[in-house]
């Protein structure tokens, strides 16, 4: 019996190994490209930079971007030609990527609500 837990255990952590990031997300990422300005406060002063968008959800979206920002930082998007990708979120996470920074922003209200 003892051999049979422990064979089921090592194949039940052999499967969640082999789950990717991708797999476990809520909501399916599209592929998307444009332009989008993001603008967001830093010490009194209101900054902004152009960013490309990367891929979108119902509930946030991926930036390249050529400056980091930290993360749990409150921004403004508003896309050139993807007119759904515009509004507030907050930095999710950072990271660098060559030379190129990747932004991971989750929206204060998803897509589907700011539409209805």
């Amino acid at each position: 019996m003892e051999a049979t837990l422990t064979s089921k255990s090592r194949a039940l952590s052999n499967s969640l190994a082999s789950v990717k990031t991708a797999d476990r997300r809520d909501q399916t990422r599209l592929w998307a490209r444009g332009l989008a300005k993001v603008v967001w406060r830093n010490d009194r002063q209101i900054r902004y930079m152009r960013s490309l968008v990367r891929n979108v959800s119902g509930g946030g979206a991926l930036l390249l971007s050529y400056r980091p920002l930290p993360v749990g930082t409150f921004v403004r998007i508003r896309a050139t030609k993807l007119y759904f990708l515009s509004g507030y979120g907050r930095v999710r996470h950072c990271r660098r990527g060559g030379l190129v920074y990747l932004i991971g922003i989750k929206f204060d209200s998803e897509v589907a609500a700011r539409f209805a």
